[in-house]
């Protein structure tokens, strides 16, 4: 797999930084930049650790996940998951 180090985005009039991406995997052909633009996400609205803009569509950011549960992740977040439901069954009701 091809790896492109860092990335720096800059203004080339001024020498001011716009982003800096850190280990970029798939390597990045170099391509010129006709239109610089940006979008503002929510602090919370996106996790980087467990998913990944690929384009932008309309203004709007295409996002999937990256994350893959281990089998022991898997086996305790479905026991999580039958605890709550035996609870609420107990309860008879939502909790």
């Amino acid at each position: 797999m091809d790896k492109t180090g860092t990335r720096v985005f800059y203004d080339a009039a001024n020498g001011n930084l716009v982003a800096t991406l850190h280990r970029v995997f798939g390597g990045i052909e170099r391509q010129p930049i006709e239109q610089l633009e940006y979008l503002d996400i929510g602090f919370d609205n996106f996790d980087p650790m467990t998913h990944e803009i690929v384009s932008v569509e309309n203004g709007q950011p295409v996002i999937v996940s990256i994350y893959q549960e281990s089998e022991e992740e898997k086996r305790i977040r479905e026991l999580e998951d039958a605890l709550l439901l035996q609870a609420e069954n107990e309860v008879g009701g939502i909790l």
